[in-house]
C-alpha cells in the first residue's frame, strides 16, 4: 500500500515493527522448550536473527519516510538539507569524481536549477545505507539524515558495536560464538527498545514537519 498521509506512514511504522516483535518473542518460546544441544544452535541462529531486525527496521522505516515525503511532491528547495542531499545524492557522487575543474562547475549548476524543481526523492533500500553492517556511527548518521537523534541511545553504542555486530559476524563466518538464553534476551530487549524509539520519532519527525527547511 502507498504511503500517502501521515495515518499511513504510522500504520506501516507500527504494523513492521508488530511482527518483528512477535517472531523475536516467539523465538525466545521455542528456545526454551528445546534441549541444550539444540538450544546453543537457536540462540546462536537467533543473535543472527536480532541483527537481522535491527538493520531491516532501521532500514524499512526509513525507506517508509522518504516514501511519504517523496510523495508530497514538494520543491528540492522545500526540504531539509539532509533529504536535499539524498536527492541529489547520485548526480552529486558522479560530477565530484570527474577530474576536469569545468565538470566541477556543474554542482553548482546542478544545485540551482533543482532547487525549484520537485524534488526526486527516490525510496528504495538503497537509499538507507547500512553497508549490511549497520554499527553504530552508521545509524546515527541515518537517523540524522532523517531528522530524528541517535543520541538518547548512546549508552548502547558498546553493545552495538562490540557485542551485536561483532557476534554476529562471527557466527556469519561460522566461528563457534556461545550464546547464553539470558544474554540473548538481553540483546532482543535492547533493540526492540532502540526500534520502539526509532518509530516513535520517525513518526514525530513526519508529525512535526521536520523534512522541511
Amino acid at each position: 500500500m502507498a504511503i500517502r498521509t501521515l495515518e499511513d506512514l504510522e500504520a506501516r511504522l507500527t504494523a513492521d515493527l508488530k511482527w518483528r516483535n512477535q517472531e523475536l518473542f516467539s523465538w525466545e518460546k521455542q528456545v526454551e522448550r528445546t534441549k541444550d544441544l539444540t538450544r546453543s544452535g537457536l540462540l546462536r541462529g537467533g543473535w543472527a536473527l536480532i541483527y537481522a531486525h535491527w538493520e531491516g527496521y532501521v532500514k524499512s522505516s526509513g525507506v517508509a519516510y522518504l516514501e511519504w515525503v517523496s510523495r508530497k511532491g514538494l520543491k528540492l528547495s522545500d526540504l531539509r538539507d539532509e533529504l536535499a542531499a539524498v536527492s541529489i545524492r547520485a548526480s552529486l557522487q558522479k560530477l565530484a569524481e570527474e577530474k576536469n575543474p569545468e565538470r566541477h562547475t556543474e554542482i553548482v549548476t546542478l544545485v540551482r536549477e533543482e532547487a525549484l524543481r520537485p524534488a526526486e526523492l527516490p525510496y528504495t533500500d538503497a537509499m538507507i545505507r547500512t553497508n549490511s553492517n549497520l554499527n553504530f556511527k552508521a545509524f546515527s548518521s541515518i537517523m540524522h539524515a532523517l531528522g530524528c537523534d541517535a543520541s538518547a541511545h548512546d549508552a548502547h553504542k558498546m553493545f552495538i558495536d562490540s557485542r551485536l555486530l561483532k557476534q554476529r559476524n562471527g557466527i556469519a563466518h561460522g566461528r563457534k560464538e556461545y550464546v547464553e538464553l539470558e544474554e540473548w534476551v538481553e540483546g532482543r530487549d535492547i533493540v526492540m527498545k532502540i526500534l520502539r524509539d526509532v518509530r516513535t520519532q520517525i513518526a514525530n519527525a513526519a508529525a512535526l514537519n521536520a523534512h522541511l527547511r
